[in-house]
């Protein structure tokens, strides 16, 4: 006499049967933490000043930052390399409470192909004269354009962000 396990369900049944269930759950708040949350996570604040120390000591070419930090800027990234290619210094901020960017980058070494890698997609857009230094300025081909201060002087330096020319400018002149 042949038995049915119909009713009966075996412990793998019942394994897959919770499995499926949690997988469910956690989809589900997944999706409600997401569409919940009621404003984005801003990057954790970064202590830079011991990299923009390092970097000073260490490089051939002055290493700057812009000094005093505006109030309400975040520092958010900082990374520098001593590479066979040259000495990179990078340094970016969010500003108007998230709102907006503007990041700083210098190198010494291959200078027109790390410009170019860097400003793939923007093209020029007049100059910029900030303190008797005249900078190139670019603009990104994108529906929400990024915009570039760049020169080369022993180092090629940009400053970048999704501001104003005007407010590049200003964080320019900060720049020591």
């Amino acid at each position: 006499m042949a038995t049915s396990t119909r009713g009966n369900p075996s412990l793998g049944d019942i394994l897959r049967s919770v499995g499926v269930l949690a997988g469910v759950i956690a989809a589900i708040a997944i999706v409600f933490n997401v569409l919940n949350d009621p404003e984005p996570r801003l990057p954790d604040p970064v202590d830079y000043q011991q990299a923009l120390t390092v970097a000073r000591e260490e490089y051939a070419y002055p290493v700057l930052a812009p000094e005093p930090v505006p109030d309400g800027w975040r520092a958010t990234s900082v990374d520098f390399a001593q590479e066979e290619s040259g000495d990179r210094w990078r340094l970016g901020f969010l500003i108007d409470e998230g709102e907006a960017f503007v990041g700083l980058e210098q190198t010494d070494g291959e200078i027109e192909s790390y410009r170019d890698e860097r400003l793939e997609d923007f093209a020029p857009d007049g100059e910029s004269t900030i303190d008797g230094v005249t900078w190139e300025r670019l603009l990104e081909d994108d529906d929400a354009p990024d915009r570039a201060l760049v020169r080369v002087d022993g180092a090629l330096t940009i400053v970048r962000g999704t501001v104003s020319y005007e407010e590049l400018e200003a964080f320019v002149r900060l720049l020591r």
